[in-house]
C-alpha cells in the first residue's frame, strides 16, 4: 500500500462536489459494493419484513379500531415507519461497505471474504457502539411490540420510536456521524487500555474529530438527508409509474409496501454510506491536514525500505 498513490484524490471538497464523486466511487465499485451491502442488508430485511407484516394489513387493521377509520392513515404509518427503522439500521448494516471503500481508496481491492473477516473482528465494538449506543439494534424493541399488538399506540410509536429514537439519531448522527469509519478503519477500541497508551479510544478519536466541524457536518448531514429523501421519493414514483404502464394497475400497491419501498431505501442508505465516507475524508484533511501526513508516512515507508 503506497500512502500517497490513491484511487480518490485527498484534496478538500465541497458538499456538492462529493455528492458529484459518489456517483463516480458507485459507478467504479458498483459490483463488490453491491454483493457487501447485500450481505449486511438481508439479515436486517428479512427481520423487518417479519415483524412489520402485520403494520400491512391496512383493512383488518381500521376494522379493529375504535378512532380510526381511514387506511391511508395505516398506509402512512407503515411507511413512516419502515422508514425510520431503515435509517436507524444502515450504518451497522453497511458498515461492510465503509471498510471496503475505505481500502479501495489506497489500492487496496479487497476480496468480499477479506471484509467480512474484518467485520467479523470487530463485532464487539460494532455491535456495542452502533447495535446499542446508536440504536441500530434496539429500534428491534418497538417494532417487535408492534409485531405483537398491531393496533396504533401513539405512546410507543410517536413518544418512544419517533421523538426518542429518531429524534436522537438524527442529532448524534448528525453532529457525530464518523462512528463507523473511526472502528473499523482507523481500529480505535471502544475503552482506553494501559498496555496501549499510545492508542486513543473510540470517545476521545470522536470528540476530537467531530468537534471542530460539529456545525459544518449537521449541516451537511441535513443537506444530505433532504437529497435521499427527494431521491427516494422520484424513484417510487417513477417506480409506480413504471409498473402502471406494464400492467395497468395505476396505484401503490403491496409489492411497493413489501419488496420495491424498502429497496429503494436501502438503495439510497448504501449511496449515502459512500457520501458519508467522503464526508469523513474531507473532514480529517480540514481538521488534521490528512493529505500531508499520508506524504509524509509515504516517504517513511520508503526510507524504511532503503535502509533495508
Amino acid at each position: 500500500m503506497q500512502l500517497d498513490k490513491t484511487a480518490i484524490e485527498i484534496a478538500q471538497r465541497s458538499g456538492v462536489e462529493m455528492v458529484d464523486l459518489s456517483f463516480i466511487v458507485m459507478r467504479r465499485y458498483w459490483r463488490s459494493i453491491a454483493i457487501i451491502a447485500i450481505l449486511g442488508i438481508v439479515p436486517f430485511a428479512i427481520a423487518d419484513f417479519i415483524l412489520l407484516w402485520p403494520l400491512t394489513r391496512y383493512e383488518s387493521l381500521v376494522m379493529t379500531s375504535r378512532d380510526i377509520t381511514d387506511a391511508s392513515f395505516f398506509h402512512l404509518r407503515y411507511l413512516t415507519i419502515v422508514t425510520a427503522l431503515i435509517l436507524i439500521q444502515a450504518p451497522l448494516a453497511l458498515c461492510g461497505v465503509t471498510y471496503f471503500i475505505g481500502q479501495a481508496v489506497f489500492i487496496e481491492r479487497l476480496s468480499v471474504r477479506q471484509v467480512m473477516s474484518c467485520i467479523w473482528a470487530r463485532r464487539g465494538a460494532m455491535v456495542l457502539i452502533l447495535g446499542i449506543l446508536r440504536m441500530s439494534l434496539v429500534a428491534f424493541i418497538p417494532v417487535v411490540l408492534m409485531f405483537g399488538d398491531p393496533s396504533f399506540r401513539p405512546e410507543v410509536e410517536i413518544t418512544f420510536y419517533l421523538f426518542c429514537l429518531c429524534g436522537m439519531v438524527v442529532l448524534i448522527r448528525g453532529f457525530r456521524p464518523f462512528s463507523s469509519e473511526i472502528l473499523l478503519l482507523e481500529r480505535c477500541p471502544v475503552f482506553s487500555s494501559k498496555k496501549r497508551p499510545d492508542q486513543l479510544a473510540y470517545s476521545k478519536r470522536s470528540r476530537w474529530l467531530h468537534s471542530s466541524l460539529s456545525m459544518e457536518l449537521f449541516g451537511m448531514h441535513i443537506g444530505v438527508a433532504l437529497v435521499e429523501f427527494l431521491t427516494v421519493y422520484s424513484m417510487s414514483m417513477g417506480l409506480v409509474f413504471l409498473i402502471g404502464v406494464l400492467t395497468g394497475i395505476w396505484r401503490w400497491g403491496p409489492w411497493m409496501d413489501l419488496f420495491f419501498f424498502p429497496l429503494i431505501l436501502w438503495g439510497v442508505a448504501t449511496w449515502g454510506t459512500v457520501i458519508r465516507f467522503l464526508t469523513y475524508m474531507n473532514a480529517r484533511i480540514l481538521t488534521e491536514g490528512w493529505e500531508i501526513e499520508l506524504r509524509l508516512k509515504a516517504e517513511a515507508q520508503r526510507l524504511e525500505e532503503f535502509a533495508k
